[in-house]
């Protein structure tokens, strides 16, 4: 071996280890339960923790209905009245920092962590 074999093993090994280091940080906090706050009309409504469990959220407002189902450790809107559907195109949200926003209802959920705080910044451009 030559003494540049050793620096490209070591760049190889440094590489790996940047892609492995936050998977295993993901790992060992996705067993942590995260909870969903709801906040409607730009005023709390409800923070509820997400369960394996099926059970489902009806929100009745003058503006509109809206139907949360929670499931699988996840939480997504399954029925809404408003005119563009577009709050029903998010799916089944379960990341923490995760949002399902219904504009015309002025719905707006976001997952937050175990510790109540949501996802961390991922960077900032000067």
């Amino acid at each position: 071996m030559k003494k540049g074999d050793i620096w490209i093993g070591v760049v190889l090994l440094g590489v790996l280890a940047w892609f492995i280091v936050p998977f295993l940080a993901n790992e060992e906090t996705s067993g942590a339960s995260a909870s969903a706050v709801i906040t409607v009309n730009g005023e709390h409504y409800r923070t509820v923790e997400l369960t394996e469990s099926a059970h489902e959220i009806e929100i009745e407002t003058s503006r509109g209905y809206n139907l949360l189902r929670i499931s699988d450790n996840g939480i997504e809107m399954i029925e809404a009245d408003c005119p563009d559907q577009l709050c029903l195109g998010f799916g089944h949200v379960h990341r923490k920092g995760g949002t399902i926003v219904c504009l015309p209802n002025r719905i707006f959920v976001e997952i937050i962590g175990a510790d109540g705080n949501g996802d961390d910044v991922d960077a900032v451009v000067f």
